[in-house]
């Protein structure tokens, strides 16, 4: 019996997220009963579901394009002149026009081709060779039958094998129980005497899906999941992003005077990511602490005369603006349990509702609590007496934004989560491990600041122990570390990572001003923004090639750092990577490499010998100061010759000799 690989693919109507997990021969996982590996994309653990191709191309079924005609994710999030962006077409599936919805299959399958070549980029280091893959692929609980087989067919066209499909609230039911059925216990929130009902809301960017699970004696069983193909309420978190858009439209329309018409017409197209990311940072975060939303930071930046918004955009104002879209929520719900109760006479609906679970980014909105605790019933009442005598029965999840892909990459573990997974010619659903459940969870893999606080107070050398996979964001920073460590902070000199590291999330070394050295092991995926700005006694880094971005501000200000070497598999160098590193005298940049972007080794005064090997195809004007002393070291007939060439940049050409042999 060989080892399994269970891959979950969550493809989201606004981002989407691949999560993997090993399962050994005896059936139990490997490592961390709970830990799951990410699939990256451009060094993040989730992609926006874009897709970008030249605004000439007509979509036919028997399109087809290379390659390179084509962007993804966040590259196809950039504005790029000729090319058109393609979003929301997971939707469009459902549409009733032909050719919306053949566009949008069109769409779905080169996404998934996408995900597909990620994944085969990264799976060395997912697990072994002889592994048996079992993949899963999510879609909403009111897809039609043939919207579901469709999902099924494009993960295998895509050329993954054994698919299956799942839908998102059995995936995230599924993650939910496995990560806090202990606590949950522990709570007196599940009891074992007797079956628990629990309510489970997925809510997403496209659409929000319902399920309705009994648990008991260990297991839970989905009784009906909702809503229907039938049923036309969505309730997803685009619906919002186009209100809010209309919103701001209508306000700029109304400061015609200060703001020139070529900016608003087709506002919504152009700026529809801008209000997103303004909801999401912004005014959900907002209103959720009861305050006002002043005005639109991408209106204001060019245009500092127009004045805030007037009047700006408190609760009240949001719910005038969105009392229809909120007037659905309860609609849904009620709907749910009356489907429900039908699907099962034994449900006691409404007053047997013990649970409500929140996951999905939409979920974290200061209103959806509110409306289930009875709290505001402006639009609509959902009546659950359980709910409302606790509200403390309503459970966000820490990261709903992953729980599908999480959920579905549990598929083997012990904790029984029993539905409707549609399968791809595969006879029967691999059984769950019947071990039994562990007391307790095994201790996290991620480093936190409160991990390090405990390990690694006072200590020059530091030396991470085995089995953590992640340092989490801001780790070691010195800001933090001056809080949690007083005097201390300042000690930190040698960093020994292990092996098993493959995430190094932002700032995480940010400000450590006396590390003079920290390893990065080969197998290391991720290394965040701004990870080791600052750091200004390290003197050389060797970046793994299974790192791929190298993201922007990753090295900045490191004024010690003299020697650069990226080892052969790293892609991407992004803003201001290696910005003002004072003391650099030497970088290789291996062929892998496919964009050296905007002031990446720009004020490093020093900077003498660029090694740059043949592959290279893309360098930034900007990405070097143009200094006489520097010096690019590559073939002749290369590109990096011709760069240098045509921005005045000394040359030094070689023959047949490793070009990495050549920094002294």
């Amino acid at each position: 019996m060989s080892a399994k690989r269970v891959i979950g693919i969550d493809f989201g109507t606004s981002n989407s997220v691949v999560r993997v997990k090993r399962y050994g021969e005896d059936g139990g996982p490997v490592g961390d009963r709970l830990f799951v590996s990410n699939v990256l994309f451009d060094g993040n653990d989730s992609v926006p579901t874009l897709v970008q191709i030249p605004e000439d191309v007509q979509i036919t079924p028997e399109l087809e394009l290379q390659e390179e005609d084509c962007e993804f994710g966040r590259a196809a999030a950039e504005e790029q002149p000729g090319m058109k962006t393609w979003r929301d077409f997971k939707t469009d599936l459902e549409s009733k026009d032909p050719e919306t919805r053949m566009r949008a299959r069109w769409l779905t399958r080169r996404f998934l081709e996408y995900i597909y070549r990620q994944y085969q980029a990264q799976a060395i280091h997912l697990g072994e060779g002889t592994d048996e893959e079992l993949v899963y692929v999510s879609y909403p609980a009111k897809y039609s039958d043939e919207n579901r087989q469709f999902m099924i067919g494009a993960a295998k066209d895509a050329g993954f094998s054994n698919v299956r499909g799942i839908t998102e609230p059995e995936a995230a039911v599924k993650a939910f129980l496995v990560q806090g059925e202990t606590e949950l216990r522990e709570k007196g929130l599940l009891c074992t005497d007797r079956a628990v009902y629990l309510l489970f809301l997925d809510m997403g960017a496209g659409t929000t899906d319902l399920a309705v699970c009994k648990y008991e004696n260990g297991s839970a069983q989905i009784i009906a999941t909702w809503p229907d193909e039938r049923t036309d309420i969505y309730f997803g978190g685009k619906d919002i992003d186009q209100v809010l858009s209309g919103y701001v439209e209508a306000y700029l329309r109304s400061n015609s005077q200060v703001v020139p018409a070529g900016f608003i017409e087709h506002f919504g197209e152009k700026y529809i990511d801008s209000v997103k990311a303004w909801k999401e940072v912004t005014v959900s975060r907002t209103l959720k602490r009861k305050k006002s939303v002043p005005y639109f930071t991408a209106v204001k930046n060019p245009y500092p005369n127009l004045p805030d918004f007037s009047p700006a955009i408190d609760r009240e104002e949001f719910e005038k603006t969105c009392g229809e879209y909120l007037r659905s929520f309860p609609e849904l719900v009620n709907g749910c349990l009356a489907h429900t109760k039908k699907a099962d006479p034994d449900f006691p609906g409404q007053e047997g509702i013990d649970l409500v679970l929140l996951t999905g980014g939409h979920s974290q909105w200061y209103f959806i609590p509110e409306i289930l605790t009875g709290k505001n019933q402006a639009y609509g009442s959902v009546t659950l007496p359980k709910i409302q005598a606790d509200p403390d029965r309503v459970r966000l999840s820490g990261k709903p934004q992953e729980m599908v892909a999480v959920g579905m990459a549990y598929d083997l573990l012990n904790q029984n989560v029993t539905g409707i997974a549609q399968e791809d010619n595969l006879p029967e659903r691999v059984e769950a491990v019947k071990a039994p459940v562990p007391a307790c969870d095994l201790p996290e893999k991620i480093l936190t600041r409160e991990e390090v606080k405990r390990q690694f107070t006072g200590k020059k050398d530091i030396i991470v122990p085995e089995g953590y996979t992640k340092i989490a964001k801001d780790a070691f920073s010195e800001v933090l570390l001056r809080e949690l460590f007083s005097k201390t902070a300042w000690k930190i000199e040698n960093v020994q990572l292990p092996e098993g590291l493959r995430q190094i999330e932002e700032s995480s070394f940010l400000g450590c001003f006396k590390l003079k050295s920290i390893n990065l092991p080969d197998g290391l995926m991720k290394i965040g923004g701004s990870a080791f700005r600052f750091c200004e006694s390290l003197k050389s880094i060797v970046i793994p090639g299974s790192v791929k971005v190298i993201p922007g501000l990753a090295f900045q200000g490191c004024s010690a750092l003299e020697t650069v070497i990226l080892k052969d598999g790293v892609e991407k160098i992004w803003y201001q990577s290696f910005h003002k590193c004072t003391s650099l005298t030497s970088v290789v940049i291996p062929g892998s490499v496919k964009f050296v972007n905007e002031a990446a080794f720009k004020h490093c005064p020093k900077l003498k010998l660029v090694v740059i090997e043949d592959g290279v195809q893309n360098i930034h004007p900007s990405a070097f100061d143009r200094g006489s002393m520097m010096t690019i070291c590559c073939r002749s007939g290369s590109y990096a010759e011709q760069y240098a060439r045509e921005y005045g940049i000394g040359i030094r050409l070689l023959a047949d000799v490793q070009l990495h042999n050549r920094i002294k």
